[in-house]
């Protein structure tokens, strides 16, 4: 896997955020990280366990959406719009 600074940088996001992003994955046990030689898919790991862990993953992301949303009094029509935009414009 790419390095969290050469990940950062393609992405354009930031070093925290994808230094975030490793260490969640590996505290799951996604990923493996080895000083000085990298960071590799841990061994073991089948697609379905990772499309399982991935979808957790945007399920509690989800679910921060919708609490900010109903927070801040946005209906849900709106909300799907958002996400459908959002999705839209970085296909």
């Amino acid at each position: 896997m790419p390095s969290v600074r050469n990940l950062s940088k393609s992405l354009a996001v930031s070093l925290i955020s994808v230094q975030r992003a490793y260490t969640e994955l590996q505290n799951d046990g996604i990923i493996e990280c080895h000083s000085g030689k990298g960071t590799f898919v841990a061994s073991g790991v089948s697609k379905s366990s990772l499309k399982d862990a991935l979808l957790h993953r945007v399920e509690n992301e989800a679910q921060n959406a919708i609490q900010a949303a109903k927070e801040n009094g946005v209906s849900l029509d709106e909300l799907q719009e958002l996400i459908k935009t959002l999705w839209s414009e970085n296909n």
